[in-house]
């Protein structure tokens, strides 16, 4: 394997002259600079480019935690900050912390032990005061989650804004016994959700109903849960923002297989604006969101941090969204 030293022994300069015309640095003259680049070519030497992120402390490698990859959105995200990624010559580390503390403090110490120059995080299952002292070894980000403290910058949506537009709309439907579905209660973008509903009931003089709140909507699955939780229910809601178009499905689904009619019966909004939603029957009306695009500002911020351009600091980002209609409502 060709050594820069030989290079610079092959054309009488030294090893700083070579690396300057590798890493296309001034202060090198035209002359030297067109002899240098021959030499390379003729030797079809290519430089090491785990050397090269050595000397400059940098693996040119991101990390983003997910709770999992096989969410319709999460895979939209991960997709959007891998492009991203590319474009900016760094690699991506996929992790899914299934909803664990701990696999999310595993990948913490990858940045801590410098595998990675920066973290992505797409959901956040520790406490802050456990994430904090890991800045000290890279820049972190917040994606898609929020915390009214953390002091790094937090890239997401209008989680109150959006929710109470839901509402608004089913009430402005005429409904009065609306329900709310969220996926975990330690999340406060999902509190920053129910905020929302709870605003949107208390504008318009409606009760809320405990009863109507309904917790762990993830999946498919949990939609046919929570329609059975309904069933049960003495005094039912007629309307009901799921939060997730995969439980809004669920939801759909099972609600006809014992012939309700939606949204007669029961009117449904979901959250995302999945594939999933232009397929069933009815088609779903949902919360569009930017999900590429989410991904692709996370990882512009988040090499920001990384070279230094910017200072990190608490900097909350939110990117529009808007109620999409279709026949579940």
């Amino acid at each position: 394997m060709t050594k820069i030293s030989e290079i610079a022994k092959l054309c009488n300069v030294s090893k700083t002259t070579v690396s300057r015309v590798l890493n296309n640095h001034p202060y090198v003259s035209e002359v030297k600079r067109e002899q240098i680049l021959k030499v390379i070519k003729e030797l079809d030497y290519t430089p090491s480019s785990l050397a090269r992120n050595f000397r400059a402390n940098k693996t040119q490698t991101i990390a983003i935690s997910v709770p999992r990859f096989d969410h319709p959105f999460f895979a939209q995200l991960i997709k959007g900050v891998s492009l991203a990624a590319l474009e900016n010559d760094y690699k991506v580390l996929i992790f899914q912390t299934f909803y664990n503390s701990k696999n999310e403090l595993d990948v913490m110490e990858k940045l801590k032990n410098r595998e990675v120059d920066g973290v992505i995080l797409g959901a956040l299952e520790n406490e802050w005061d456990l994430i904090k002292p890991y800045l000290k070894y890279g820049p972190i980000v917040l994606c898609n989650e929020y915390h009214h403290s953390a002091s790094i910058p937090i890239i997401g949506y209008d989680e109150f804004e959006a929710t109470y537009k839901a509402v608004n709309h089913l009430i402005k439907k005429g409904h009065k016994n609306i329900g709310f579905c969220y996926d975990t209660s330690y999340s406060q973008a999902q509190s920053q959700r129910k905020e929302g509903y709870l605003k949107a009931l208390a504008d318009y003089n409606l009760l809320q109903n405990e009863d109507w709140i309904f917790g762990r909507g993830f999946s498919i699955e949990d939609g046919f849960r929570i329609f059975d939780e309904i069933l049960k229910l003495k005094e039912k809601p007629t309307a009901l923002f799921t939060g997730n178009d995969q439980v809004a499905a669920g939801i759909i689904k099972k609600a006809m297989s014992f012939d309700y009619k939606i949204p007669e019966h029961l009117a449904i909004v979901g959250y995302d604006n999945q594939l999933i939603c232009q397929v069933t029957t009815p088609t779903i009306t949902t919360i569009d969101i930017p999900i590429m695009e989410l991904g692709e500002r996370t990882v512009i911020e988040l090499i920001k941090y990384i070279n230094n351009e910017v200072k990190l600091k608490r900097d909350i980002i939110k990117l529009p969204t808007k109620l999409k209609i279709r026949e579940s409502t």
